[in-house]
């Protein structure tokens, strides 16, 4: 099931391809990346042995003929310039690594290992999950502590015929050791809301993949809507099919390669905890009544923190960007709900959002812009003064954009 996470570094000057001598003197400069061996193999590249601390690991780096496929989803903000030479592309680097364990982790290597290669790159062609990364987000996601979110890992595809009918299914997920999600029977009208569905699925898996892995069959809680829970599970596709006798798209005729025919599981809905017990899934269009009245999906606390400490590291790009008045910065702050809904002595939070309207010593002052729920001591329109270790998230709206801490890398044009 597992596949290689392979990418092609897009370089600012193909010439360097030419010189293996660069990226590799580079390569010896780094604090980050120990070299442990290295070897040439014919038909295969330069063989790398190499350590990041204590996780080893072993990739094969080979110059290959490049072009930036028409399918594949741009991930971040490019200049016009860049895009011109991204048009223009017609070589790069392969850099290919096996994950072992945490994905997340090994997918932060593996971008350390190309920062290592080349400190000055114009995008990143992520293969398995079909996406375009800008280099200067590679750069500064592979100088981080904090690793990036689960959710580059992998891409959520939407392919749709000449009518309404859409079919979603994800890219990535095999190099993880999972399997692939899909959801038959979409349209145009509920595929954005079918599309959190299977990306709250993905995050769950790859938060349990070390643990206690989520096989097919199992019952996953991923959100309620209108007082119901909604509970997905996967479901082999050749048997999910038989559910979907009306569907054009996602059918046998679609999966004449490996991709889409090996290890890839469908969405469904159990019903009910008789229906768990049972094995008994319901198409999962059984939940679109209800997907509109403010669905809530569950994020780990896990993710949560991750958020936070990115929100966090980044705060010297918020304050800068505050400097300039024409910009408008929201920041997420988390306040410590009513003793009446702790779970039991330990506190709980309700994160919300704040108009940032000024900034002191490792402080903020910032206006409530909602009604809290769980905080009665606040309402909207209230000012107050919080610390830095407060911040679960910030947004800068600028006239051309908008800015979250995983876009920091856009104040640095």
């Amino acid at each position: 099931m597992r596949e290689p996470s392979y990418m092609i570094v897009i370089p600012m000057n193909e010439k360097h391809l030419e010189n293996p001598g660069f990226f590799m003197e580079n390569l010896a400069g780094s604090e980050t990346i120990k070299v442990k061996d290295m070897h040439l193999e014919d038909e295969v590249g330069l063989v790398l042995d190499f350590a990041v601390e204590d996780r080893e690991y072993q990739a094969v780096i080979d110059p290959v003929d490049a072009e930036i496929p028409s399918f594949v989803r741009p991930e971040h903000a490019f200049s016009e310039e860049e895009v011109q030479k991204l048009n223009e592309v017609r070589a790069g680097l392969s850099v290919s690594i096996d994950f072992e364990g945490d994905s997340n982790r090994c997918f932060h290597d593996q971008l350390k290992l190309i920062d290592a290669l080349f400190p000055e790159m114009l995008a990143v062609l992520d293969c398995p999950s079909e996406k375009l990364l800008s280099g200067k987000w590679v750069k500064l996601a592979a100088k981080s502590s904090i690793l990036p979110a689960p959710r580059y890992l992998f891409t959520v595809q939407a392919i749709s015929d000449d009518g309404e009918e859409v079919w979603l299914h994800t890219h990535g997920l095999k190099r993880c050791g999972l399997y692939e999600l899909e959801i038959l029977g979409s349209n145009k009208d509920s595929f954005n809301d079918h599309y959190k569905m299977i990306e709250s699925f993905a995050l769950r898996m790859l938060e349990n993949a070390d643990n206690e892995p989520i096989e097919p069959g199992d019952a996953v809680f991923i959100g309620e809507a209108a007082d119901r829970e909604l509970v997905l599970t996967a479901v082999d596709w050749h048997e999910a099919l038989e559910l979907y006798p009306d569907a054009t798209i996602g059918t046998e005729e679609d999966r004449e390669d490996d991709v889409h025919s090996e290890d890839t599981c469908v969405l469904m809905i159990y019903k009910s905890e008789q229906d768990e017990e049972a094995h008994i899934y319901t198409p999962i269009q059984d939940f679109d009544p209800y997907i509109d009245q403010n669905t809530m999906y569950m994020f780990s606390n896990a993710e949560t923190m991750r958020m936070s400490r990115l929100a966090i590291e980044r705060i010297p790009y918020m304050i800068k960007a505050f400097e300039n008045k024409e910009n408008t910065i929201l920041v997420k702050i988390g306040l410590v709900t009513d003793k009446a809904y702790w779970s039991g002595e330990q506190p709980q939070r309700e994160h919300i959002w704040f108009e940032l309207k000024d900034v002191k010593d490792n402080a903020i002052v910032a206006q409530l812009t909602q009604e809290p729920y769980y905080v009665s001591g606040m309402k909207e329109g209230d000012i107050g003064t919080f610390r830095f270790p407060d911040i679960t998230d910030w947004i800068i709206f600028t006239n051309e954009r908008r800015i979250t801490p995983d876009d920091a890398y856009l104040l640095e044009e």
